[in-house]
C-alpha cells in the first residue's frame, strides 16, 4: 500500500513527520528542502509511520455537518446541549441550562457564532488549568494560547509555549485534563517513552479513558 502524506513547507530547519489525530501523515520541511530529501526521510521512518497510522487510538475523520436547526445537539464539556432558535435580533450564542440559544435571523452565521462562543469559553477555562497543573507537575509555561489547530488537539514547543484547539472544550473535562497533562509532560520528557507515560499516569489517572473517548467521539468535535 502506498504511503500518502501532506507536505507542508515552513521556516523550520529540519524535516519532521507527524501522524495526526485523523490518521493523516503530515511532513513538515524547510522551504528549500529537495523532494528527494523529503522522500528519503519518509522512507527512513516508514515503519514508525505505519504503526501510528494503524494505532487504534486514532480515528477515521468523519466531519459532522452542522445544520443549525432547532433541536440539533452540540457538545460542551462532554454534555449534549440542544439548540433553540429564538426570536429577536440578539447577536451571538447563549447557553441557558442545557440549551444553546441562537437568534433565528442569525442562523446563517451559526458556524461563526458558535465558534466564537467556544473560543471564548476555552480561553476562560484552559489557560488557568494549564498554569495550575503545570505547578503541580513542577514545571512552568511561557505562554498558553487557544486557537484553530488544523492537525492537532494541542501542541507545545521547546520554548514552553502551549497551544490548544478550541474544539477540545466540547470534550469531557477528563479529556481536556489529559490533553493538558500530555503537553506539559513533554516539557519534562520530550519523547513518548515509558517515563513520559508514567508522568501522564500520575497526573491524569484517567488518561486511557480519555484516549478512548477521543478515539470513539473525536470526529464529533470536527465541524
Amino acid at each position: 500500500m502506498k504511503l500518502e502524506y501532506e507536505l507542508v513547507y515552513s521556516q523550520r530547519r529540519t524535516i519532521a513527520i507527524t501522524v495526526e489525530r485523523d490518521r493523516r501523515v503530515v511532513v513538515y520541511a524547510p522551504h528549500r528542502a529537495p523532494q528527494e530529501s523529503v522522500a528519503a526521510a519518509v522512507q527512513r521512518k516508514q515503519a514508525w509511520i505505519w504503526s501510528k497510522v494503524r494505532d487504534p487510538y486514532k480515528y477515521a475523520v468523519r466531519k459532522t455537518q452542522k445544520e443549525f436547526v432547532a433541536g440539533e445537539a452540540f457538545l460542551f464539556l462532554g454534555q449534549n446541549y440542544s439548540l433553540e432558535l429564538v426570536p429577536g435580533t440578539r447577536d451571538g450564542v447563549r447557553a441557558i441550562g442545557r440549551c444553546f440559544e441562537l437568534s433565528r435571523i442569525h442562523r446563517h452565521r451559526g458556524r461563526e457564532l458558535f465558534r466564537e462562543w467556544y473560543v471564548d469559553e476555552a480561553r476562560k477555562r484552559i489557560p488557568p488549568r494549564v498554569v495550575a497543573i503545570a505547578k503541580a507537575m513542577g514545571t512552568e509555561v511561557q505562554r498558553v494560547s487557544v486557537r484553530e489547530l488544523k492537525y492537532q488537539w494541542a501542541s507545545c514547543t521547546p520554548s514552553r509555549r502551549l497551544s490548544f484547539s478550541w474544539r477540545i472544550i466540547q470534550a469531557p473535562s477528563l479529556v481536556v485534563e489529559y490533553l493538558i497533562v500530555h503537553e506539559l509532560a513533554h516539557l519534562l520528557e520530550p519523547n513518548h517513552s515509558d517515563r513520559f507515560w508514567n508522568i501522564v499516569a500520575v497526573h491524569a489517572p484517567a488518561w486511557e479513558k480519555a484516549k478512548d473517548w477521543l478515539r470513539q467521539h473525536g470526529s464529533r468535535l470536527e465541524w
